[in-house]
């Protein structure tokens, strides 16, 4: 009551605007809050102790009326969040089962305003890349939520740690995202509607470095919700990386860089694909049973399409479109280079792990090749083009041949 009659007061006369006066009235309200818990400690009665908890939480609204009387925009939410580990503390210290309630509020609140406030992108986080005001609003609360949840469970493991855990996880990713969209934008706003290639790239390749990292903790921890939050992490950049195969380069005619094998196309389809490799041989990923063939036909599809675009930037320095820029002879045959070798790789990673699913893909890579010599090369090329075309692709089905027939067709072997 004494909290609520001061936040009535303070804004029917200050109308909620900065003032250093009332937040000294709301710390001294969470002083005598204090004390009125430490004198209800003192008494060896179960129902002071549930009067310790109620001025405690009392104490600590005060705090955050106090902060909200003070500070605006993101400064105000790092300060409520601060308040988590100090609560898990205190809690630890005192034993107050209530102080964990209060700490539910506290980060359901930072959440809401972090999450669900569209607003907060007008908030003025600066112009600079990765060194702004993005790191005051949530890395750091991200940070308190999750050494508030590491500090609530050594008592007990409760609806409390769980939120606190995927509150850490949602800030940290929305803090990495927010960091990427303030680097592609000079003047540093968050709300701009456009996404070109580069940026899109380097949301798909965050997200799956991001689900990567969650994967190894909830491994180490054991913790259910990062369980999930790694595999919405990864769903999400799976559906952006899908998204960016059906949208490339060359049907959209977006500037990839300068640079061959330097450019946005190592963080769009190549970045995203070694990490889908790295899920795919990772234990977690074998429930639910269609995740791991989702995860490989991701990567043999992203890496092919990478290497594809590559070989059409190493002639193309500008716009690799096809409706800008012809396919020239020795660029298909580049493709039909790239594309074998690609395969032969898909198949020698088949037989070494003895995998029947990729080898029949790297079968599916040899045959669109082969179709493609047959179709597309026999038809625009001349010459030597063509004579070194049907060569290579002969000599690379001889030796696949031979040694799928060595490795994995072997013949029995009579006694």
């Amino acid at each position: 009551m004494p909290v609520l009659a001061l936040a009535i007061c303070y804004g029917r006369v200050a109308e909620f605007q900065p003032r250093a006066g009332w937040a000294a009235f709301a710390v001294l309200l969470a002083a005598g809050l204090t004390g009125a818990a430490a004198v209800a400690l003192r008494e060896d009665q179960s129902l002071s102790r549930e009067r310790a908890g109620i001025h405690a939480a009392g104490a600590v609204a005060a705090l955050a009326l106090g902060c909200a009387m003070l500070l605006r925009d993101h400064w105000l939410t790092l300060a409520v969040s601060l308040f988590l580990p100090a609560l898990a503390w205190i809690a630890a210290q005192v034993d107050l089962p209530a102080l964990r309630r209060v700490a539910l509020a506290i980060a359901a609140l930072v959440l809401v305003r972090l999450l669900l406030n569209w607003y907060v992108l007008d908030y003025g986080f600066g112009r600079w890349p990765v060194v702004n005001g993005l790191i005051v609003a949530y890395a750091l609360p991200a940070v308190a939520f999750a050494l508030a949840a590491a500090m609530f469970r050594r008592q007990a493991d409760d609806l409390t740690v769980g939120v606190l855990e995927a509150g850490s996880v949602a800030l940290a990713t929305v803090f990495v995202s927010l960091e990427v969209r303030q680097g592609f934008d000079p003047d540093g706003a968050l709300d701009a509607p456009s996404l070109g290639f580069p940026e899109a790239a380097l949301h798909v390749a965050s997200l799956s470095v991001l689900a990567i990292a969650t994967m190894r903790i909830a491994e180490r921890l054991g913790r259910l919700v990062l369980y999930w939050s790694w595999r919405i992490q990864g769903g999400l950049a799976l559906i952006g990386g899908v998204l960016l195969i059906l949208s490339n380069p060359l049907v959209t005619g977006d500037e990839v860089g300068r640079l061959p094998l330097l450019d946005w196309l190592l963080p769009a389809y190549l970045l995203p694909a070694l990490l889908a490799v790295v899920a795919w041989r990772h234990p977690a990923t074998a429930q639910p049973p269609v995740l791991r063939p989702l995860l490989a036909g991701y990567a043999l599809i992203a890496g092919f399409v990478w290497l594809t675009l590559e070989v059409r930037h190493l002639f193309h320095a500008g716009s690799i479109g096809l409706d800008e820029v012809a396919v020239e002879d020795a660029e298909l045959w580049a493709w039909s280079g790239a594309w074998l070798a690609y395969g032969v790789g898909v198949m020698a990673v088949g037989i070494a792990a003895e995998n029947r699913r990729l080898r029949l893909a790297a079968l599916a890579i040899v045959g669109l090749t082969t179709a493609k010599v047959f179709l597309v090369d026999m038809s625009d090329l001349v010459g030597l083009w063509r004579v070194l075309s049907f060569l290579g692709l002969g000599l690379v089905l001889i030796g696949l041949g031979a040694a799928y027939r060595r490795l994995v067709a072997r013949p029995p072997e009579h006694a």
